[in-house]
């Protein structure tokens, strides 16, 4: 599937900032399932945008605004080839990633009890593990409810489960708690989803999950959107927790409130980056 996606993102202040500091994740990863054809960034206030590759692999672009400025303005553009499920991955996890993916989130209640319910008894199996998650798929669906403005990007698991509601980063994250919790490493994904049948969609970027299953390697689970076809999603970014994958993430200098306001489209016709 051919996609065009636009994601703009904009900061209005109550007052002029004097300077500002930003890091973006907005260039997809060229991974197997998506060929990326090509990709733009502009910024306003015009500033110089670096790069660089992090420790998970993914492409970072970060600016430095060192003018005032009452206003802050990211505009990316992409056009992006998607296909079936990529193939695996090398089937060896290395050491270090063994330690960040698996390591637990949080021991809770909450945590514990969605634990139970996967029945996983070995680890090492891939059936079971595939099994085990879907079962984890399935019980998130019952004790979560997709709702906006309920949740915060600072909402941890535990609350996400006693206020029974959150959007897809909340579900990402509780997927990848009981995951760990039972053994199987998990890490976060952030990225787009086009949810159109051929028109274009008008909405936010998308969290999900990847879980090392045995014999497979990465493989994707969408809590929010269970059963959604492969083509359907272009990757971001990868990472422990949405700290590691945000998409824009940033501070300013200033005695001035914020708000910020993003706008994701994907369409499946278009001429590329405009």
């Amino acid at each position: 599937m051919r996609l065009w996606i636009t994601h703009r993102t904009n900061y209005r202040y109550s007052a002029d900032v004097s300077e500002a500091h930003m890091e973006l994740r907005l260039r997809p990863a060229g991974v197997e399932g998506q060929r990326i054809h090509a990709y733009d960034l502009d910024v306003w206030p015009q500033t110089t945008v670096r790069g660089y590759v992090d420790g998970f692999g993914n492409h970072v672009q970060y600016f430095n605004l060192l003018a005032a400025h009452p206003a802050l303005e990211v505009f990316s553009r992409v056009q992006v080839e998607t296909g079936d499920a990529p193939r695996p991955e090398p089937l060896d996890l290395a050491p270090l990633d063994l330690l960040l993916f698996r390591a637990p989130v949080l021991d809770t209640a909450g945590v514990r009890r969605l634990g139970r319910r996967a029945r996983l008894r070995d680890p090492a199996s891939p059936e079971q593990v595939l099994e085990a998650l879907d079962r984890t798929v399935g019980t998130i669906a019952g004790a979560l409810t997709y709702a906006t403005d309920v949740t915060t990007v600072s909402t941890d698991v535990e609350e996400a489960l006693k206020l029974g509601r959150g959007v897809c980063q909340d579900f990402a994250h509780v997927f990848i708690a009981v995951a760990r919790a039972i053994g199987v490493p998990c890490r976060y994904v952030s990225g787009y989803v086009y949810e159109g049948d051929g028109e274009p969609f008008t909405g936010a970027s998308h969290a999900w999950a990847e879980a090392w299953v045995p014999e497979r390697g990465w493989t994707a689970y969408d809590p929010t959107h269970p059963g959604l076809s492969p083509e359907h999603y272009v990757r971001l970014a990868v990472g422990r927790d949405y700290r590691d994958a945000a998409p824009t993430r940033g501070v300013f200098m200033g005695s001035a409130e914020s708000v910020m306001e993003a706008t994701v489209e994907i369409r499946t016709t278009g001429t590329g980056p405009t």
